[in-house]
């Protein structure tokens, strides 16, 4: 059987030939330009697939180290103004060590005064520090709200919140980014333990310390915190001698007003341990001293965190206070004290901070290699083979060309050439 091919159909399918092969050539062109072998999901929808897979992935790691910048602005923020507060506790202190000095004049101490003013104003600036958006650091989640502000009295009041700010960082990864202004600076663990001695001079009508005294509280804890009281101590030579020859000391103890003991016998080394025998499983009361003299008596208020900023308060009050005054003395020496906790409970928080950039570093480098290997398997997916695409695009031009000239000469074909 003869099968007849007319040349309209000859010439059809001549021509979508060349159209095929241009249209081969013209893509491989397009894909030398753009550097792409995948370009639409028609190219290769499987690969396809997997690279829009890999885009994402790489866009919410683009917004993980946006959050990562932001963080480390934040707590290099916070971790500069603690280190400014230690920096200004520390010369603080070397100003109150320079006023307990007994051969200051008068005008020194005024002088000194006015530097603790200073480092006092400039405490504050620190506790009142912002980052880089204007966001005060050390108000929690009141960042829009200046956290301390000084009240008529001179005291200083906390206006934030006691909650901090995150950001994430990966999909569960929170961390921090601020510290609420009250745990740095107004929760500060009393050094001494569960209360806070309060020194006055001796009268003829009131207890306190006498002429000369050096009466310096060294711990006061108790086992129940829920149920202290205020506490009131008072010492007293007896008639009684030690071994040495030396005059035993004793002492009387006041709890919430009941004296509860009476001229017991003072051991230096054991200090005083008191537990009610009356109540069961009663809490035990454990106090240490040194430097007592005959006649002392001192108050214990419960307390088992300071604020540096009545400490320093403190340290200014009793700035100009004779020099003959064993209380003003003892108060200095309690504010040295609460520097030194300040100043330890500022390095503990430090290294938090410093913990945490820590945490924000290693996760960004885990970003960083995990987007590396993202581009590496997109790119491999994605990205065109040069050789092989030049290759191919020859291959095309040359069978381009033999479909033109073939094309050429068939349509130059008649019946009538023939004839």
């Amino acid at each position: 059987m003869i099968n007849r091919v007319s040349t309209a159909s000859q010439y059809q399918n001549l021509t979508s030939n060349l159209m095929r092969k241009q249209g081969e050539l013209n893509q491989t062109n397009g894909q030398l330009s753009s550097g792409k072998r995948v370009e639409t999901a028609g190219d290769d929808p499987v690969s396809s697939v997997t690279i829009q897979n890999y885009r994402q992935q790489l866009t919410q790691i683009d917004q993980y180290n946006s959050a990562i910048t932001l963080a480390n602005n934040r707590l290099q923020t916070m971790e500069t103004a603690i280190a400014g507060v230690e920096d200004n506790l520390g010369a603080t202190k070397q100003k109150v060590l320079g006023m307990i000095n007994g051969a200051m004049a008068s005008n020194d101490r005024t002088a000194f005064k006015d530097e603790l003013i200073s480092l006092r104003d400039g405490l504050l600036e620190l506790a009142n520090s912002r980052d880089e958006a204007g966001n005060y650091v050390f108000a929690g989640n009141q960042s829009d709200t200046k956290p301390f502000m000084e009240a008529t009295d001179g005291s200083m009041n906390y206006h934030g919140d006691n909650q901090s700010r995150y950001a994430q960082i990966d999909k569960s990864v929170n961390v921090k980014t601020s510290l609420p202004g009250d745990q740095l600076f107004t929760d500060i663990p009393n050094s001494y333990g569960d209360f806070r001695p309060v020194f006055s001079d001796k009268t003829a009508t009131a207890g306190g310390l006498t002429d000369g005294s050096k009466l310096h509280l060294l711990s006061a804890t108790t086992s129940d915190f829920s149920t202290a009281e205020t506490i009131e101590v008072s010492f007293k030579e007896s008639d009684k001698v030690d071994k040495d020859g030396n005059r035993v000391m004793q002492y009387s103890l006041k709890i919430g007003g009941k004296e509860v003991v009476t001229d017991a016998s003072y051991d230096p080394q054991q200090g005083i341990s008191y537990k009610d025998p009356a109540v069961a499983d009663s809490a035990t009361l454990n106090l240490q001293f040194d430097g007592i003299s005959s006649g002392d008596s001192i108050t214990l208020k419960p307390a088992q965190t300071i604020n540096i900023f009545d400490s320093i308060q403190s340290a200014i009050d009793n700035a100009e206070r004779p020099t003959s005054s064993p209380a003003a003395e003892a108060n200095l020496q309690r504010v040295i004290d609460d520097l030194d906790s300040g100043f330890v409970h500022m390095n503990q928080q430090r290294s938090e901070v410093g913990t945490i950039m820590q945490q924000v570093d290693r996760q960004l480098e885990q970003h960083l290699d995990f987007e590396l290997t993202l581009n590496q398997a997109q790119s491999g997916l994605e990205d065109l083979d040069y050789s092989k695409a030049i290759m191919d695009m020859n291959q095309q031009m040359m069978a381009l060309q033999a479909s033109q000239q073939a094309f050429g000469q068939t349509k130059q074909l008649s019946l009538f050439n023939y004839i």
